[in-house]
């Protein structure tokens, strides 16, 4: 394997659980890729992913066969809030990222207008012309109309995606909601599945589920298990084909395997691939790619307002730096000592990706100002951190499931390698681990 992230990790895991020996390949001094948690004076930072969906239950199954289910916690808090006209007010409840399945909750919510919820709520009689694929704003403008998209579902997905709605393909990250529509229509079809789909996770953790002690939690736990079979410190330069498999040319010598998983972004297997397949290194470099960044600050409680939410989120239509914002140690338990709080806020999306070149400084400044605007924070933080993810958020645009349809052709041509990561099949740490998992089985089929 070479790429220590989640996919590597999970793959490697999956692979010593089938008797294979294994070696991951990780060129950085650290594992876990995206997954970052500092803990600092009984602070729990989260600098990548905060938490998992348990739609998919498969990380709740690897948290018992790594012995970690003792650490798992559900978030604490209820409901969120969306900033309307500068101001924050509560998403409705029974809101579905892209649907009202709540009539009565959203018939009182004052986010869109009378006839807004007129047009929505008619949802149900107009007829279905299920599609292929369909970017995020088409659909639900076809579905709901135009101010459900701008109030609620375009903050609610850019919190997930960081896409502009237009781009962003619903095949390839939210096929459930066109799943529905072919069942009689979308609010018909997703109360259908919530009969199903949703009691995956069970009652104890909820939709999200997290760690005591962080996400990190979780790649340290396959570090561990893994031992040895990691290698940090080791760059692959470049790969070759052999008779008997593979000669992954390192920095410290060759390392032969018979099988090969790339778990590396799509940029980095591109180059490794380009001398075996021109073409495919092509398509790898051809899947869009966005940027972000946070800002998050430690505050005392005592200069924030009561924070019972997950958190905001903010329209794009507000014309904010601000993308959303996460109330952390609200949110999760063990965030935060006694008398603090933890807030985390994201700047950029589609609209202003440039911001992840800005200073630290200007960073802060905008970040700050949006608390001081939304929530009245005036205060100075206890201390602050800033990260950014500079083309490290694959873009799912329409269409995308048919270039990975391509990619994977490709790759199975080569021989006993696949890929796997947040590029391919799904952005969600489930969605990756699912996939690297099925791909380590079909190698070592």
């Amino acid at each position: 394997m070479v790429g220590g992230g989640v996919a590597g990790l999970g793959a490697a895991w999956r692979a010593v659980e089938r008797g294979a020996s294994v070696a991951l390949l990780e060129a950085r001094e650290r594992v876990g890729g995206l997954v970052w948690t500092e803990r600092t004076d009984g602070f729990v930072i989260e600098r990548g992913p905060e938490s998992f969906l348990t739609r998919d239950p498969i990380l709740l199954e690897l948290s018992e066969a790594l012995g970690l289910t003792d650490r798992l916690v559900k978030t604490n808090a209820q409901g969120a809030f969306v900033v309307h006209r500068g101001r924050l007010e509560k998403i409705p409840a029974g809101f579905q990222l892209l649907a009202p399945l709540n009539a009565g909750a959203f018939w009182r919510s004052t986010l869109v207008s009378r006839r807004g919820k007129l047009r929505a709520l008619f949802e149900p009689w107009l007829p279905t012309r299920p599609r292929d694929d369909e970017s995020l704003a088409s659909f639900v403008r076809r579905r709901f109309g135009e101010e459900v998209l701008d109030r609620l579902a375009q903050p609610l997905a850019s919190g997930i995606y960081g896409a502009d709605p237009a781009r962003l393909g619903l095949r390839s990250t939210l096929p459930r909601f066109l799943d529905a529509e072919a069942q009689g229509g979308v609010i018909r079809g997703l109360r259908a599945q919530a009969g199903t789909e949703d009691r995956a996770a069970g009652a104890r953790y909820g939709l999200f589920a997290s760690y005591d002690g962080g996400m990190e939690v979780l790649t340290e736990g396959y570090a561990a298990a893994l031992g040895d079979r990691v290698r940090t410190g080791v760059a692959v330069e470049r790969l070759e084909r052999t008779v008997g498999g593979w000669v992954a040319h390192t920095d410290g010598g060759p390392v032969e395997a018979r099988t090969l998983l790339l778990a590396t972004p799509a940029p980095v297997s591109a180059r490794l691939v380009e001398d075996l397949d021109p073409t495919l290194a092509a398509h790898l470099r051809a899947i869009p790619l966005g940027s972000a960044a946070t800002a998050t600050f430690a505050y005392e409680a005592s200069a924030l307002p009561e924070l019972t939410t997950a958190g905001f989120v903010v329209p794009a239509v507000e014309g904010s730096a601000v993308l959303a914002c996460t109330f952390s140690s609200a949110k999760w338990p063990h965030r935060a000592p006694e008398g603090k709080h933890l807030v985390r806020v994201f700047l950029g999306g589609h609209t202003n990706q440039d911001v992840v070149h800005l200073s630290d400084e200007a960073l802060l400044r905008l970040a700050r100002r949006g608390l001081r605007e939304l929530l009245g924070v005036t205060a100075s933080p206890l201390f602050d951190r800033v990260d950014r993810w500079k083309g490290a958020m694959p873009r799912y645009e329409v269409g995308h499931h048919r270039r990975i349809a391509r990619i994977d052709a490709a790759v199975a041509a080569l021989g006993p390698v696949r890929l796997a990561g947040v590029a391919y099949h799904g952005v969600g740490l489930p969605a990756v681990t699912r996939w690297a998992r099925d791909a380590t089985d079909t190698l070592l089929q």
